[in-house]
């Protein structure tokens, strides 16, 4: 069920009402109501992290997610363009594809069998009617885009620009070629806690001397990228990857940031001892200390690319206090496990801290579960990430609720 006009009034009541630089009302972190209202305003509507056109090499390759309640399907056609489908049939609704991943020369429904070439179109039914029309019950196809080997898809009809971030980011991946990685591991968890704590905790890394250790052996605490003439240490790395054809500096948009930072003095990549993960760098790389292109896009991803591998991760709300936390390692398509790389050495750091990350946000939302909760002030030294996101989600709830009111007036 859609959310209700009197909810709606409600929530922009609370976001009129609420204090800056603050952490969010509970019913942000709770209700129902508003769940669905960030499913309609923003995964419903917004450019999603899907996966990686690794994931779909060749022709039929596909794999799914689901956004909310919504299935979905991602795969290379024949022509090897990237598609995406709602995952349900146009007959009775079923679900299509029920694997996580696999590879198909046609798409099979497995109640009626009603089938679908990889352009959606829908090429056998059985025994339909005489007046049946096969063309007017296609796949309802999925806007998708991709950049720097990464895809996105937005469920709306009318998709934001996607031109502000796609190619402003690809000059920054190129070098690692994640179009052509191997996916070497996935992890998927399902952490008991609102999709905005996973991105809140995602955004700061205040609390990662105490909590992150693992982590912390190769990442510097704090970075000043916003003014560089102020951090040598970043200003000389950034110079380095100039030289190197690296690009580096910090950039940013509405709902994106991306840059190349330093790691600590004498790491080359995010394993336990600093040293690389994997012996094959990724893409053409040109140096093992190239430090991490790091970046972040609301509401559903952020990521690093180190020289010889990247994770990435992808956060998907589930329910009002559930958001499952999926992430995905990536190692030059050649390199094999057991010679170029040891799985458990690869994934160990990431695999710990998001373990770590999980304790903490389930306790958070524990904490604002509570009757004694309110919204508390952010360091707008340490946690300005926290803020630039919830000023992101605040102004587009806003505006979508906004939009909504005028056309129920304009409907009256």
């Amino acid at each position: 069920m859609p959310p209700t006009t009197s909810s709606r009034s409600h929530v922009l009541e609370l976001l009129a009402a609420r204090r800056k630089f603050f952490s969010l009302p509970q019913e942000f972190y709770t209700d129902p109501e508003i769940y669905k209202l960030d499913l309609a305003a923003i995964f419903y509507a917004r450019w999603i992290f899907a996966g990686l056109e690794c994931e779909i090499p060749k022709a039929g390759d596909y794999f799914t997610l689901t956004i909310g309640l919504t299935s979905i399907v991602v795969l290379r056609d024949q022509t090897g363009a990237v598609q995406a489908y709602f995952n349900t049939c146009r007959h009775r609704g079923s679900k299509i594809c029920l694997a996580e991943k696999g590879t198909v020369k046609r798409l099979v429904c497995p109640y009626h069998q009603w089938t679908y070439d990889l352009t959606g179109r829908l090429v056998h039914t059985g025994r339909m009617h005489e007046a049946f029309e096969p063309a007017e019950f296609g796949l309802k196809s999925i806007n998708v885009r991709t950049a720097g080997g990464t895809i996105y898809i937005c469920l709306g009809s009318d998709p934001p620009d996607f031109d502000a971030y796609g190619p402003l980011i690809e000059p920054y991946l190129a070098p690692h070629d994640l179009g052509n990685a191997k996916l070497a591991h996935e992890t998927h968890v399902v952490v008991k806690g609102n999709w905005k704590l996973v991105m809140e905790n995602s955004r700061e890394c205040f609390h990662c001397p105490a909590r992150h250790q693992e982590l912390m052996q190769t990442f510097l605490h704090e970075y000043n990228f916003d003014e560089p003439g102020n951090d040598q240490v970043v200003n000389t790395f950034w110079q380095k990857c100039s030289a190197l054809g690296l690009a580096s500096e910090n950039r940013e948009g509405d709902d994106f940031r991306i840059v190349r930072l330093p790691l600590r003095k004498g790491a080359v990549s995010s394993t336990m001892d600093g040293t690389s993960a994997v012996t094959r760098r990724l893409g053409t790389m040109p140096t093992d200390d190239a430090g991490s292109a790091r970046w972040v896009h609301f509401p559903s991803t952020f990521n690093h690319a180190f020289a010889d591998y990247a994770v990435l991760v992808r956060m998907l709300p589930v329910g009002p206090q559930e958001t499952l936390f999926t992430t995905k390692w990536l190692v030059h398509r050649d390199a094999e496990e057991g010679r170029d790389y040891d799985l458990e050495t690869l994934a160990q750091v990431w695999s710990v801290t998001n373990d770590q990350d999980k304790v903490l946000v389930e306790r958070n939302q524990e904490g604002v579960n509570s009757i004694g909760y309110a919204p508390g002030p952010y360091s707008q030294h340490a946690e300005q990430g926290v803020i630039r996101f919830v000023e992101w989600y605040c102004d587009t709830l806003a505006t979508h609720l906004d939009n909504q009111r005028q056309r129920d007036v304009i409907t009256v």
